[in-house]
């Protein structure tokens, strides 16, 4: 029997829990952020976001699958071609993408939507690891609650670099 493939979900914030700075995750972003995020993508199946990420941020091309869970009947990524507009709740839209890419090797599933939808994914207890980026310089929009965020994982790994504190924590047993 085949294992499910891994899910990742990875998520920058402020020092003050912000997710977006100016309207859009990047203006929280560092190079070394923007490094691990490339790592996270490279080894990733596909990618999962909602529909406001789809709006706020640039996917207009992406080398893997992109699903986009939504509730909006607009097609929010029309030019990339491997998008996938799941118009579900995030427990089945989950299951669905699972079912799709469970048959390539190494199967993993990154989670890059905004807070909303992954504190929605996180509830399902199927996200087996959190990537968390603190920009501890700067602060922005849009808080969330750290605490309830990450209160079904355990810490495994924290780092520092760029001034930033890279954690991350896997799903509790």
């Amino acid at each position: 029997m085949n294992q499910r493939p891994l899910i990742i979900a990875n998520l920058i914030v402020g020092a003050d829990g912000s997710t977006i700075k100016n309207g859009s995750s990047i203006g929280l972003s560092t190079p070394a952020d923007r490094k691990l995020f490339h790592q996270l993508r490279e080894q990733s199946t596909a990618i999962v976001i909602g529909g406001n990420t789809a709006r706020r941020e640039p996917y207009k091309k992406t080398a893997i699958p992109l699903y986009i869970i939504t509730h909006s009947k607009l097609r929010l990524q029309p030019k990339n071609q491997l998008a996938k507009q799941l118009n579900l709740d995030p427990d089945s839209a989950l299951k669905f993408i699972l079912a799709e890419i469970a048959d390539q090797p190494s199967a993993q599933l990154l989670i890059e939507a905004g807070p909303k939808l992954l504190i929605e994914l996180i509830k399902t207890k199927l996200v087996d690891k959190l990537y968390l980026t603190i920009n501890h310089a700067l602060d922005g929009e849009n808080k969330i609650d750290l605490k309830q965020l990450t209160a079904d994982f355990e810490l495994i790994d924290t780092r520092a670099e760029d001034g930033c504190e890279f954690q991350i924590f896997q799903l509790a047993k």
